[in-house]
């Protein structure tokens, strides 16, 4: 629970909440909580099932987590006075492919542009200045022909006469073309120069990571990504139909998913994948290796004795030694294969490496050699000499190979000979 109310309540005003795939309500922000209670009834207990299935908004929010499990984002509006709020339901994936569970989050700012939008059927600017979100008006080639003042006021330079198209990332160009050729339909982009707010990462998450591991996190190259969800809608526009693009900033959202990943599949201690990242990385590699006759190795590494120099030298000398000989792994690895290092458990590595099981013995040799006075004991299970069920097999045949190693007087390697 300590990972998502580290996340979901470091941000002021997020509201949102995270719920696994039996229905199981994991942990909600504070303000989610008081919004559920207050619109939904709900009380928002952790661990407990979500929604309740009472009123009629809880079956439709059932049924908009029922396909956020399946892969699609979804949401439905609940209007309060002059509110409007909306829950939105997105699949919380591992590495874009394997859905964990489900995000809920709360709006009452951005309402669906395809509601409660007044009659455009002019081009009379103060009507499009009368639209509640940043907007602008397109033909069918992407030109942009006029913006409204919220648009205008967030943009770093004139955007009448340049083409919507080359602003965006290529990759996003197709599916926006379609949504402008469509004029319906939403897509999400990155645009360089559009003002959004706060990055989430401009708060300080590293608190939750342990302030000793300086190692500088890949993942958090491009933090400060603006991303921007567009949604067209068909509008008149000097008697001619063309399209009303608004601009919704959904990079709090996306990022506060991805700082969520980052939680569940990495060691917060070290840096590296943790046990459910690189059996997710084994899982990817596992098949496509069989299928291409590829060369794929584990080696599962144990520290020798690392209990008992816990218990003599204490928790902060063994954390040290632990990213030390984490440092040393990586460093040696790097330069000989393509590969993925992971902690198993406390004293445990397992990596994941495209060679043979010959060449991973090599490998495990010179991570000992290269210890630093750390006694370790390896196994190595190669994948093209052993007939494997499963993902689980070719684990526990490095896992088994390692054991045998520490059995047989440890630091030493064994390769499996399944």
């Amino acid at each position: 629970m300590s990972v998502w109310s580290g996340v979901l309540d470091s941000c002021p005003g997020l509201l949102c909440c995270v719920i696994n795939l039996r229905g199981k309500l994991l942990y909600a922000s504070h303000g989610y909580k008081a919004v559920a209670s207050r619109l939904l009834g709900h009380r928002c207990t952790e661990g407990s099932n979500y929604p309740p299935l009472i009123t009629e908004f809880d079956q439709v929010l059932h049924e908009i987590l029922t396909a956020a499990c399946l892969g699609d984002t979804n949401s439905f509006e609940i209007s309060e006075r002059d509110k409007i709020w909306e829950f939105t339901a997105a699949p919380l994936k591992l590495e874009t492919r394997k859905i964990e569970g489900v995000v809920i989050k709360v709006s009452s700012e951005n309402v669906s542009p395809s509601k409660n939008l007044p009659p455009v059927v002019e081009s009379n600017p103060e009507i499009l200045n009368s639209v509640p979100f940043r907007a602008c008006v397109v033909n069918s080639n992407g030109e942009i022909l006029a913006v409204n003042k919220f648009l205008a006021a967030s943009c770093e330079y004139e955007l009448p006469g340049k083409n919507i198209i080359e602003l965006v990332k290529l990759d996003a160009n197709s599916s926006l073309l379609k949504v402008i050729s469509d004029r319906v339909g939403n897509v999400e982009c990155n645009i360089p120069d559009i003002s959004v707010s706060q990055s989430f990462y401009d708060n300080n998450i590293s608190i939750y990571f342990d302030e000793e591991y300086t190692q500088e996190n890949p993942a958090q190259e491009d933090s400060h990504a603006q991303i921007i969800k567009l949604h067209a809608s068909p509008i008149k526009w000097k008697a001619e139909d063309h399209v009303m693009l608004t601009f919704e900033d959904v990079t709090e959202f996306r990022q506060t998913h991805d700082q969520l990943l980052r939680l569940l599949t990495f060691d917060a201690s070290t840096g590296i994948l943790n046990r459910r990242g690189i059996e997710h990385m084994i899982l990817h590699e596992f098949s496509p290796a069989i299928r291409n006759t590829e060369q794929l190795s584990l080696i599962m590494i144990n520290i020798d004795n690392f209990k008992a120099l816990n218990e003599t030298r204490g928790y902060a000398v063994g954390t040290r030694i632990i990213r030390s000989f984490v440092s040393s792994m990586d460093n040696f690895l790097s330069s000989h294969t393509r590969y993925n290092l992971a902690r198993w458990s406390g004293d445990e590595f397992l990596i994941l490496v495209h060679c043979s099981g010959a060449a991973a013995v090599v490998l495990a040799n010179g991570i000992r050699e290269r210890a630093n006075g750390i006694a370790i004991s390896a196994g190595v299970a190669d994948l093209s000499k052993g007939s494997y069920a499963g993902v689980n097999d070719f684990i526990a045949a490095a896992y088994d190979a390692m054991v045998e190693a520490k059995l047989s007087g440890k630091s030493t390697t064994v390769l499996a000979e399944n």
